[in-house]
Parts: structure tokens; C-alpha cells; sequence
């Protein structure tokens, strides 16, 4: 079946998900939430803002940092960019995307538009990450390798299909709100360390509110823009790797995203998490190491190994930084670790220059080795992997500790409350529910 038709099938389908599907949909509102409140004052978050606002339009939507509300792409693409300036955000390692700030920011305004309950935002946030995973592991390693930004690829297409379940459009208007994102999606990693990169997700989420809605309105687009000789896939390097779609509409691959908790680029974590558990076991300090070496798949030297950091930012994107804070006790979980001042700092320089980083090809990409050598002659060595299972319970622990830490513990606990009890708040819009301060 052709990969439109299967996600056609599946957007209009509107199949019930099972109860612990459900339950990663609401972990995942948890941290949208929590890192787009806490990023509404990064200077890219407040200049969409203030230019969305001084815009104006019909106020159809909340938006995070103001008591505006705006129109309903107005109010996706801040939210969208709010929500991914702190970079703070989860990942999915099968596509190497980030489906939160895409869908949730677009499905969010629209369901404040529409006045569709907390409970179908959710079911179109499910159907729109799913799409967005699934698509993003059929476009391919080479489709990410040649340099497109996942999220703001499949992302887009990820938005159009929330959206369009949001809406309730029917298979024709589905099909052409698909095809008009062939022609809207878009974003490079070139990007990657500067402000754009956040501006992605605004422009995804913004693109598939644009899609849907002009596909609801009745513009005629390609019906196979996607796949055709001269489609998305064909001029996106994509792999077409027909294995994305086992099990499409009865299995799920939205339960094995990876949430962040380390406020830096999530391809450093699985190397934080390595060296967190030698320093603590060995009670390290940069004082008692001689060396280090980090051992990743290839693909993140271009992505998050800046060897010297110039900036708070790219410090979010140097593995050699990150190891040097964490072997030096900087909490690598807080916002404020990631200032300008810190990069000036002589012994953490010092400390960043005895890490060497290497690639292997054959280690999993979710993967990383840290050796240790220290100066009273130890070789020390620890592996971790981010696609190691966490219970759903653990999760929720520790995303309730991170959004404490972002938002406040009352802040927090009244989030995940609400979240949790949507059907008994249908007073409250999901914008307001996610976006209150």
C-alpha cells in the first residue's frame, strides 16, 4: 500500500489506543508544558512573540508568556519555537525527531479554536506523533545524514495528520492537507546551535495548521506529493524504508520516546549518564582525572560535538564541555549551567581539553562509552543506553522533578493534575490546561 493511503487509513480512522499509550501521551503534555513555560523568556520565544502580537488577528488561541490570544498558526508557530528554544525537549530516537514540539503546540491552538476537549487534543496529539515517527524512520538515516532536521520534515507531516483528526477531515481532505505539506515542510541542520533550529518547530506546527486548514477550505494539492517522481520523499535523500509501517495502527512507537534530563542536545545524554555513574561510584573529580574518551555512533560529531564552545548555546552541543561539567559537579540538568560566563571559566577549560571523542559505526545510536584513566593509574569504563526500558513510574518521577525544577513543585503538581483528570476540567481549553503560568 502506498504511504500516503496507509497514513490517510490511519489519521481518518480514529481508532481508541490503549491505556498505557494513553498514559506516555499525558507524560509527554507534562513535559511539553513545563519546557515551554520555562523558555517563554529565551530572546528567540520572545521575539516570535512580540512579533506574532504585534501581528494581532483573531484571538483563537493561548500563547505561552502572554495573556494575548492570537490566531490559531500565530499561536502554533510561538509555541512551537517557545517550546524548543530551551532545547530541553523529548526525542525519538527511531526517526531522530522531536514529535512534542511539532504536534502538541498545533493541536493545542486548534483545540482552543474548536473547543475540542482535553481528551480528543490528546487522541490528535497520538495520531500526529505516531505519524511523525513512523514517517521520520521511513524518510531515513540518509534523509537526516544529508542534513534535513527531522522535526521540521516528517515533523510537518506529523502536525497535518493531528491536525486533520483534530478537524475530522474526511479522507479526501486528508489526503490533499498531506499533499500540501510536501510543499511547506521543510528546515537544515546547518541550523543547529543558533536560533533557527527552535524556529523549526514553529514553522512545523505552523505549516500543519496552514495544510489542514486549507485542505478543510478545499485547495487541491498532489494526492501522492509525498511519494511521486518529483515528491518530498524523492527530493529529500529519503530511504523509504517500508519496515516504518509494521504494525501501523495497532502497535505503537510513541512509547519508546525518550525524554530529556539534561538540559543539553540529547545525543550527549547517553555520555552524561555513563560519566555520572563513574564519578559517583568512584567518587571522580577533575583533579583525580588524567583523561577521557567518549566513544558515539558518527552521526553526532556533526550534530554535538563543538569541540570549543563559544557560547551558553553550543555548549548545549559539545560533548568536551558537558564531560567537563559533569566531572566538575555543574549541575547539567539546570538552565542557568549554560551561561556565556561558564565557558570562561579556566578549570573547566582545562578539564575540557583531557576529553578525546571518537566514533564507532557498529555501537547503537542511542548508545555511549566513557573511559576513564586516572591519575593514580585506574582505567575505568561505563556504557548506557538510552533505549534501555524506564517503567512509566519512574518516568513520571523524574519528569515531575524536572518540571519542578522549571515551573515549581505547585506548578507542577497542578499540571500533571489537571492533565490527568481532563474529562472532569471541561471548562478549561487545553491551551489554558498546558500554557497558564
Amino acid at each position: 500500500m502506498p504511504v500516503t493511503d496507509r497514513l490517510v487509513e490511519f489519521i481518518t480512522a480514529r481508532r481508541a489506543p490503549p491505556p498505557d499509550v494513553t498514559r506516555i501521551v499525558d507524560l509527554c503534555l507534562l513535559d511539553w508544558s513545563s519546557v515551554a513555560i520555562a523558555g517563554r523568556n529565551e530572546p528567540v520565544a520572545r521575539l516570535v512573540r512580540e512579533r506574532a502580537a504585534q501581528e494581532g488577528g483573531e484571538a483563537e488561541a493561548e500563547v505561552c508568556g502572554t495573556t494575548q490570544r492570537l490566531p490559531v498558526r500565530a499561536a502554533a508557530l510561538v509555541n512551537g519555537v517557545t517550546s524548543h528554544a530551551l532545547d530541553y525537549d523529548d526525542t525519538h530516537f527511531a526517526s531522530l525527531g522531536h514529535p512534542s514540539v511539532t504536534v502538541i503546540p498545533a493541536v493545542t491552538a486548534l483545540a482552543d479554536r474548536t473547543g475540542a476537549s482535553m481528551d480528543e487534543a490528546k487522541q490528535a496529539v497520538l495520531t500526529g506523533a505516531e505519524v511523525a515517527i513512523r514517517l521520520g524512520v521511513w524518510l531515513g538515516r540518509d534523509h537526516y545524514r544529508t542534513g534535513f532536521h527531522v522535526t521540521a520534515t516528517a515533523g510537518a507531516f506529523g502536525v497535518t495528520a493531528g491536525a486533520a483528526r483534530l478537524l475530522q477531515l474526511n479522507a479526501v481532505q486528508t489526503r490533499m492537507a498531506l499533499g500540501l505539506t510536501a510543499s511547506l515542510a521543510g528546515g537544515v541542520k546547518a541550523q543547529f546551535g543558533t536560533m533557527a533550529k527552535p524556529m523549526h518547530a514553529g514553522l512545523a506546527a505552523a505549516a500543519g495548521v496552514d495544510a489542514a486548514l486549507w485542505a478543510e477550505a478545499g485547495i487541491v494539492a498532489a494526492e501522492d506529493g509525498l511519494e511521486s517522481t518529483q515528491g518530498f520523499a524523492a527530493t529529500h535523500h529519503a530511504t523509504r524504508d517500508d519496515r516504518a509501517f509494521d504494525g501501523f495502527g495497532r502497535e505503537y512507537l510513541l512509547p519508546e520516546v525518550s525524554h530529556k534530563f539534561h538540559a543539553c542536545c540529547h545525543g550527549t545524554h547517553a555520555m552524561l549518564e555513563a560519566l555520572r555513574r563513574l564519578r559517583d561510584a568512584h567518587e571522580l573529580t577533575r583533579k583525580t582525572v588524567d583523561s577521557i574518551e567518549i566513544t558515539v555512533h558518527p552521526q553526532y560529531l556533526d550534530i554535538c560535538n563543538i569541540p570549543d564552545p563559544r557560547t551558553g548555546l553550543e555548549a548545549k552541543f559539545s560533548y568536551r564541555q558537558l564531560a567537563a561539567m559533569m566531572l566538575s559537579g555543574v549541575p547539567t540538568d539546570r538552565l542557568e549551567s549554560y551561561s556565556d560566563d561558564m565557558l570562561a571559566d579556566p578549570d573547566l577549560s582545562t578539564c575540557r581539553a583531557q576529553v578525546r571523542v571518537r566514533t564507532d559505526g557498529s555501537m547503537r545510536e542511542t548508545c555511549a562509552r566513557v573511559e576513564v584513566w586516572t591519575h593514580g593509574g585506574d582505567h575505568l569504563v561505563a556504557d548506557h543506553d538510552l533505549a534501555a526500558p524506564m517503567g512509566n513510574d519512574t518516568r513520571l518521577a523524574r519528569l515531575l522533578a524536572k518540571s519542578a525544577a522549571l515551573i515549581g513543585e505547585a506548578r507542577s503538581r497542578e499540571l500533571w493534575s489537571d492533565i490527568v483528570a481532563s474529562p472532569e476540567t471541561p471548562d478549561r481549553s487545553p491551551g489554558a490546561v498546558l500554557l497558564t503560568l
